[in-house]
């Protein structure tokens, strides 16, 4: 049976949130829950909600990172933080996930510290989901990945193809796409004005032939027209791409509430009905499950700083889903076949 290990120090109201949604969790999935954080808070937590304690464990973790240290300094100052352990817990037991709200340099690097890279994996990547205007595979996904976004700042030709690969392995499974199309992220189509390392790869994506399609390079305004189910850059270039989509989210949802404030502009928003909804969902970041960390031995998910139950539960579907499907496996399969030259 598949063990959930969450970080129960972040996310909405202190961790409530994450209790809850765990709490939720055990009732309606055939997992095992691992709550880590102060114990004295979860177990006065747990009663105000309908549980199966059958199901749930609690762990005790004392120390609080600090998300305004270096990451290596914020793990040195709190040893035993709710980081620390859980993802201890999840390197004991082969089938454990790892889900926190944390701050993402020290999830990171606790990450491969303790659970180490995948076999030929030479660094991990965060890849985000962000909506697009066209879906894609036989459940119409509206959802695509970008990576990395965060966890390898500076990358390498061989990162890219390596993040191509991942991405294309994780998108195969979890969105039941035959064959992923991958781009590169870049300032044009043409390879002439890229930096070296994306000219480098789109070069060495160019002449392989591997179990995805590769239809090359992408501008920025391009990425959420759906034209590419995985787009791949350095974590830098894709920290600041997806907070930019968030921010464009949250504006056009601030923009929808100033126009149903005003009495012209409601019968035009209920005449709307059902579209505005559906771009509310859309633009609803609780909606995506979380970001996968790629490359390490074991899945880590992780969410928004202040995503409430809902993102959590989304997030622990995902979990489940991706060790139903043995994502992990496929990632190792798709990396691996990328250095070697090979089909994923």
């Amino acid at each position: 049976m598949t063990t959930i290990v969450i970080d129960s120090a972040a996310g909405q109201e202190g961790g409530r949130e994450a209790i809850a949604a765990a709490a939720i969790a055990s009732l309606d999935l055939d997992l095992q829950i691992v709550l880590v954080g102060d114990a004295a808070q979860i177990t006065a937590e747990l009663p105000k909600i309908a549980h199966d304690a059958e199901r749930m464990r609690v762990v005790h973790a004392p120390d609080r990172l600090d998300p305004a240290l270096d990451p290596h300094e914020a793990l040195r100052q709190a040893p035993r933080s709710s980081v620390v352990v859980g993802i201890e817990l999840t390197a004991q037991e082969a089938d454990a996930v790892f889900i926190s709200a944390g701050p993402p340099g020290p999830i990171v690097s606790q990450a491969l510290r303790a659970l180490g890279r995948l076999p030929g994996v030479q660094r991990a990547a965060l890849a985000a989901v962000y909506p697009t205007l066209h879906h894609r595979g036989p459940n119409d996904d509206p959802f695509a990945l970008l990576l990395d976004v965060g966890a390898t700042i500076q990358c390498s030709a061989d990162h890219l193809v390596a993040f191509a690969g991942m991405g294309a392995a994780y998108a195969a499974k979890i969105s039941a796409l035959e064959r992923p199309r991958v781009a590169l992220l870049s300032n044009g189509p043409s390879p002439a004005g890229a930096p070296t390392r994306v000219r480098d790869a789109h070069e060495r994506l160019t002449k392989g032939a591997p179990a995805f399609e590769y239809v090359g390079m992408l501008r920025g305004d391009q990425v959420t027209l759906g034209e590419a189910d995985v787009i791949v850059t350095d974590g830098f270039t894709g920290d600041v791409l997806v907070r930019t989509l968030e921010g464009i989210a949250a504006t056009a949802e601030t923009l929808l509430s100033r126009a149903e404030a005003r009495f012209q502009w409601r019968m035009g928003m209920k005449a709307l009905g059902g579209g505005i909804a559906k771009l509310r969902a859309l633009t609803d970041w609780e909606n995506y499950g979380g970001a996968p960390l790629l490359g390490v031995d074991r899945p880590v998910i992780l969410t928004q700083a202040e995503c409430g139950r809902r993102a959590f539960l989304n997030a622990i579907r995902l979990a489940a889903k991706m060790q139903r499907l043995a994502v992990v496996d496929a990632v190792a399969a798709g990396a691996a076949a990328m250095a070697q030259g090979e089909r994923p």
